[in-house]
């Protein structure tokens, strides 16, 4: 097991600025469903829809769910709307 951490922006704010997760495998699709299960636990699955609509982040690099991250941090963005 990997321990990652979650940096929150946006909607995901309410969870606090960041949380850590455990997974047995470091893609982007293992950490997207280790936070899907995180929200049930926090009793937060309003914002699965937001979660399937968001993007993780390395640095600056956004990442696609077959990536694998090389670090032990990532950021979550919801999508933003605007002008």
């Amino acid at each position: 097991m990997t321990a990652i951490t979650v940096h929150c922006l946006g909607a995901f704010r309410d969870l606090g600025d960041r949380f850590t997760i455990e997974v047995d495998d470091v893609s982007v699709a293992s950490i997207r469903d280790a936070v899907s299960r995180h929200l049930v636990q926090m009793n937060r699955s309003d914002l699965e829809g937001v979660l399937k609509r968001s993007v993780f982040a390395e640095g600056d690099e956004l990442l696609k769910d077959h990536v694998t991250v090389s670090g032990q941090e990532v950021s979550l963005l919801p999508p933003v709307a605007g002008g």
